[in-house]
């Protein structure tokens, strides 16, 4: 991750942020706490930092407060996170087995600026997720 991301956000750069953001930025979709924290435990190179779960939590809490972070609750309940960049995706989730399915593009940037306009609110982001079956698990049922 840029070292400049931390000046922008106005954020210390911390070995639990770091890691935080590493994995996150390695993620194919929105992941949760629990996964971030498994993914730095497994370090890459064999030195995972010193890093809690509630250290985790609150690097998330602070990041997505400074909206470096978008987070979305999933079908079971669980809040997900995920970097809010260029990669800003929204998912087909398949009920049976879980796969992900990102859409492309963002079916949602027009309904966001009307809204904006219609109402004066200030959207700092958003997130979309359609459940149903995958074709694999379709074809089981």
């Amino acid at each position: 991750m840029a070292s400049g991301i931390w000046k922008e956000y106005g954020l210390k750069n911390t070995p639990s942020r770091q890691a935080v953001l590493e994995v996150l930025a390695a993620a194919q979709g929105p992941i949760s706490a629990e996964e971030v924290y498994r993914r730095i435990l497994s370090g890459g190179d064999g030195h995972p930092p010193a890093v809690s779960l509630s250290t985790v939590y609150r690097t998330l809490a602070t990041l997505t407060q400074k909206g470096l972070l978008l987070r979305s609750t999933g079908q079971d309940g669980a809040l997900c996170y995920q970097l809010r960049d260029s990669r800003h995706r929204h998912y087909l989730v398949c009920t049976a087995c879980g796969s992900t399915v990102p859409i492309q593009g963002c079916p949602l940037k027009a309904l966001e600026e009307t809204l904006r306009e219609e109402t004066g609110f200030s959207i700092t982001g958003h997130s979309l997720e359609l459940y149903g079956l995958c074709p694999r698990c379709a074809r089981k049922e």
